[in-house]
């Protein structure tokens, strides 16, 4: 509309930025952060309420629990269940201090190296 490309190229460049940050924080969990679209990880992380609320609770974060976008099938199993929809919309050092404390929360610290 504008004709001013700018805001496109300085929004990628954040989101780039911000799966970036998903990686190095997310890393110790073998998590692939790399939507084919979209600015959201959705994680397998078994119980998607009961890990948002403990995120809540234990680290400040608010995600969505996965069930809360999807609706039960003919079984009443809700494929969205065992999932959380994170948003990247923060700025890359804010996204990658909130995702150390998701993966810590979730998964635990990362390993420590040994000294040798």
């Amino acid at each position: 509309l504008w004709q001013d490309d700018a805001h496109v190229a300085a929004n990628r460049a954040r989101y780039r930025a911000n799966f970036d940050a998903a990686e190095r924080a997310l890393a110790h969990a073998g998590i692939d952060v790399r939507p084919q679209a979209g600015f959201f990880l959705w994680l397998d992380v078994g119980d998607g309420e009961a890990a948002a609320k403990r995120l809540w609770q234990e680290a400040g974060l608010r995600v969505l629990p996965g069930a809360y976008m999807a609706v039960d099938d003919a079984e009443g199993n809700n494929p969205g269940a065992p999932y959380i929809r994170v948003a990247l919309v923060y700025e890359p050092e804010v996204t990658e201090a909130a995702l150390k404390r998701l993966g810590e929360v979730i998964w635990g610290p990362p390993a420590r190296a040994q000294a040798g």
